[in-house]
C-alpha cells in the first residue's frame, strides 16, 4: 500500500526484508507491487518514482537484476493515466524498462487509459500497431464479459448501484449514508490527512472511507477540513465508526508515524475501543460435514456473517442456489420476465451437472389476489401462486421505522444506515451524554451510538425499534429514521 508519507529508510528496510524472505526459501525476488489505496493528492509521479528508484537501489546492493515494479492504480479522478504517462517517461529516461502500470483500452472507464499512458513512451511503429491490435481485442473481450461484470450485467441485481470495484462500492455506500457522491474523494482526503492509516479492512471498505463518512455526517464538524476535525477531536468529540476501525487505529500497523489526533480520538472513545478489544473474535474454523462446497466457501471465507447466511438459508425457500445457472432470472426486476423465457435449474446444489430446463409461460392473477406463475417442464405445465409482492411491500413500508421529526428536539434520528442490534437503554432511564444508547450494524461492522449532548438529563420515553434476536433481523434504518423518543424529567 503506497503512501508518500512512508519514511524512505522504512521503504529500504521493507524491500530488503522481501528479498530476504524469498532467499530464505531458495528463491530470487523478481517483482514488487505498489498499490495506491484510492486516488489521493499524494499520488504523484515524483513520489512514486522516488519509491521505485529506492527499490532499484536495494536490488543493486544485493547484486540482483533490476526488479519488475508493477503499479496498480484504479483511476478515480481522471488523473491516473496522466500520472502513469509521466512515470513511463521518467522511467524510460532513466534507463528503467521494467515498469508495469495497470492500464486498459480507451473508454474502459475503470482503469487507467493506456492510450494516455503510452503517449509518454517512444514506441516503434510495430509496437504502436501491436498496441492498437491489443486494444481492439480487449474491447471485444470486455463486451463479452459485460454480461457478467458491469452495471448492465445479468449478474448485477436490477436495483443495484454497484458499478464494479471500489468505485462502485463507494457510490452505493454514499447513497446509503445520504452523502453526495461528489464528496466521496474529499471525505477520504480529509480522513487521510488526519488519520493517515492506509491499510484496508475489507476489499471494498477501507479505514479512510469509514472515517471520511463519519466526518461528513457529523454536523458539528464545520467546515469539512482537516483542521476542523483535529479541533473536534481535541475538544473531546467522537466519530461514528465501528470497533474494527478503532482497533485498526489502536494497532497502527503502518510505516507512517502516528499523529496526536489518533491517540486523542481513541481516548475520547476508550469505552468503545475496550468493548471492541474484549469482543470474542468468533473465528469460524470448521463447518458441518453436510455443507456443500459453496456453503463451506461462504462460511469460511466470510466468517461469522457467511456462516449465519448459510444457516438461515439452507434448505429454505430463500436459498436460491438452484438458480445460479439463470442469472437473467435471478437478478431481473421482479415481474419483468418475458413469457417463453427458458432457463436451467440445478436439481442438486452440490452437483452442477444435475440440471433441468424450464420454460416460463407467464404471470396470472388468482381469485384471492395472489400472483400465479406458470412453467413448462418435460411437457407438463406447473402453476405456482404467491402473495402479491407489491401489496406486501406496501404493508412493510407502512409498518417500518418512521422518520424522526427534525423540528422536535425530543426525537432522535439516526445519522447512519444499518440494522438495530440492541438498545443500551430502556424506557424510564435517565440519559447521560456520552453513555451508550444503542448498537447498529452498518457496513458489516457494529457501531455503538452514544447519547448526544442535547439529550443529556432527559428521560427515555420510547424505544420504537425492534432489535436483532436469534431468529429475527432487527429493524433496518435509513439516515433520519427515529431511534429514540425522549421526555422531560418529572
Amino acid at each position: 500500500m503506497f503512501s508518500a508519507q512512508f519514511p524512505i529508510e522504512a521503504l529500504r528496510a521493507w524491500t530488503a526484508r522481501q528479498i530476504a524472505v524469498f532467499k530464505d526459501h531458495g528463491r530470487d525476488l523478481h517483482q514488487l507491487r505498489i498499490k495506491n489505496p484510492g486516488q489521493g493528492s499524494d499520488w504523484t509521479p515524483e513520489a512514486i518514482w522516488t519509491h521505485v528508484d529506492e527499490m532499484r537501489k536495494i536490488f543493486k546492493q544485493h547484486g540482483m537484476d533490476e526488479p519488475i515494479v508493477y503499479i496498480h492504480n484504479h483511476d478515480f479522478n481522471g488523473l491516473g493515466g496522466h500520472i502513469g504517462q509521466e512515470l513511463f517517461r521518467t522511467a524510460q529516461s532513466n534507463g528503467f524498462n521494467n515498469l508495469v502500470i495497470d492500464g486498459a483500452y480507451r473508454k474502459n472507464g475503470t482503469h487507467n487509459d493506456n492510450t494516455v499512458l503510452t503517449a509518454g513512451l517512444n514506441l516503434a511503429p510495430d509496437q504502436l500497431e501491436a498496441l492498437n491490435e491489443y486494444n481492439h481485442y480487449q474491447q471485444q473481450i470486455e463486451q463479452l464479459l459485460v454480461r457478467f461484470d458491469s452495471r448492465t450485467s445479468q449478474m448485477t441485481p436490477w436495483n443495484s448501484d454497484w458499478a464494479g470495484g471500489t468505485e462502485g462500492s463507494d457510490l452505493r455506500i454514499a447513497k446509503e449514508f445520504g452523502l453526495n457522491p461528489r464528496d466521496i474523494n474529499a471525505a477520504k482526503e480529509v480522513a487521510n490527512e488526519v488519520f493517515p492509516l492506509e491499510r484496508a479492512v475489507t476489499p471494498f471498505s477501507e479505514y479512510k472511507l469509514r472515517l471520511g463518512l463519519a466526518i461528513y455526517i457529523e454536523e458539528k464538524i464545520q467546515p469539512k477540513t482537516a483542521d476542523s476535525v483535529r479541533d473536534w477531536v481535541k475538544s473531546g468529540g467522537k466519530l461514528k465508526v465501528g470497533g474494527d476501525v478503532l482497533i485498526g487505529l489502536h494497532r497502527w500497523e503502518t510505516l507512517v508515524s502516528k499523529p496526536e489526533s489518533v491517540d486523542q480520538l481513541l481516548s475520547n472513545m476508550s469505552n468503545e475501543l475496550h468493548d471492541a478489544l474484549d469482543a470474542p473474535a468468533g473465528l469460524v474454523e470448521s463447518v458441518p460435514a453436510d455443507f456443500t462446497t459453496a456453503q463451506k466457501y461462504t462460511a469460511l471465507g466470510y466468517q461469522g456473517k457467511g456462516l449465519e447466511f448459510v444457516q438461515k438459508t439452507q434448505g429454505k425457500a430463500s436459498d436460491l442456489t438452484s438458480l445460479l445457472l439463470a442469472p437473467q432470472l435471478l437478478h431481473a426486476q421482479p415481474g419483468s420476465l418475458a413469457p417463453g423465457t427458458k432457463f436451467d435449474m440445478l436439481t442438486d446444489n452440490s452437483d452442477v451437472s444435475k440440471q433441468e430446463q424450464m420454460e416460463f409461460l407467464g404471470f396470472g392473477k388468482a381469485s384471492g389476489g395472489d400472483i400465479t406463475m406458470n412453467f413448462l417442464h418435460d411437457g407438463q405445465t406447473i402453476q405456482m401462486a404467491l402473495p402479491d409482492p407489491n401489496q406486501q411491500s406496501f404493508t412493510a413500508a407502512v409498518a417500518g421505522p418512521r422518520r424522526a421529526d427534525s423540528s422536535n428536539p425530543l426525537e432522535l434520528g439516526t445519522d447512519i444506515p444499518g440494522e438495530l442490534i440492541k438498545y443500551a437503554v430502556k424506557v424510564g432511564d435517565k440519559l447521560v451524554a456520552g453513555e451508550p444508547l444503542c448498537v447498529l450494524e452498518s457496513m458489516k461492522m457494529e457501531v455503538k451510538i452514544s447519547v448526544p449532548e442535547h439529550l443529556d438529563g432527559l428521560v427515555v420515553g420510547g424505544t420504537p425499534l425492534k432489535g436483532r434476536t436469534a431468529s429475527n433481523q432487527g429493524d433496518i434504518l435509513k439516515p433520519g429514521d427515529l431511534v429514540l423518543e425522549s421526555i422531560n424529567p418529572p
